[in-house]
This record gives C-alpha cells, sequence and structure tokens, in this order.
C-alpha cells in the first residue's frame, strides 16, 4: 500500500501523464505501471501489483495475466464524500482473494499516506473510501 502512495507522489511531483497538471492518476492501480507516455510505460509500481488490480482500467495484456499478489487483488476507489473524482486525492484498497481464518483482512490508503485495516467478514473488498467519521464509527484500525 505504501508502495502505490509513493507512486502517486512521484505521478503527482513529476507529472508522469504530461498532462501539465499536477494530479493523482485515479483511474485505476494498473495504470501506475501500464500507462504510457510516449510509447514507455511508466512503471511506477511492481508488475505483480499492477497484474493484481481487480478493476484495471488500462490493459495489462502486454504486460502480465491478472492475478492476486501474495493472495490480494487492488483496486482504485473514490472517497465515500465527493461526488465525482478530483486531481487533488487518491484512494486504493487491497482484500483478501478469498476468505480465510486468520486472513489479515481488508487496507486502505489515501492522500494522506496513511494505512487503515480492518476485518470486513468478505472477501470483496469496498467500493468507496470512508470518510472520516464513518472510519471511526465503522471501528478502522490505523496503522503506521
Amino acid at each position: 500500500m505504501k508502495t502505490i502512495a509513493t507512486a502517486q507522489a512521484d505521478f503527482r511531483a513529476n507529472d508522469r501523464d504530461w498532462n501539465h497538471e499536477n494530479d493523482y492518476w485515479r483511474a485505476d492501480v494498473a495504470g501506475l505501471y501500464a500507462l504510457e507516455v510516449q510509447g514507455v510505460a511508466i512503471q511506477l509500481i511492481e508488475l505483480s501489483v499492477a497484474a493484481a488490480d481487480q478493476r484495471p482500467s488500462i490493459s495489462m495484456e502486454r504486460h502480465a495475466i491478472q492475478s492476486p499478489k501474495a493472495g490480494f487483488w487492488y483496486r482504485a476507489i473514490p472517497h465515500a464524500d465527493e461526488a465525482q473524482r478530483g486531481p487533488d486525492r487518491f484512494a486504493a484498497s487491497s482484500f483478501p482473494d478469498m476468505l480465510r481464518e486468520g486472513q489479515l483482512g481488508t487496507y486502505l490508503i489515501s492522500e494522506d499516506n496513511v494505512i487503515h485495516r480492518k476485518l470486513l467478514g468478505h472477501a470483496r473488498g469496498i467500493d468507496a473510501h470512508p470518510t472520516k467519521e464513518q472510519m471511526k464509527s465503522e471501528n478502522w484500525e490505523t496503522l503506521d
């Protein structure tokens, strides 16, 4: 998860998509590897993480076969309190491929670079990053 946050910071600071905006990549996780600029993939994350994007919007076909990384899928998600994905925020989650006893749960990271974890009791992931109030009321754990 920290690798995704580091890649997002690099993407934003260095305008990796050459759109002349200091924005985050919001479309998916795979694009942090497979987005091509002048025909070359930017490769800001490991290929294995990009291949584990459960909902890639950029084709990974040239690079890898879609599969979980160490039993986890990854997903770019919007924030629950945003109507449209803006350029100044990002969020990503990782969640288990299948529910197993002792599994470590679902993880979240966003532009604040803090990892949160919760055992959800299912292996479907989530579709939006909870607000601070939701995280508190839903007992999300903050990790260092």
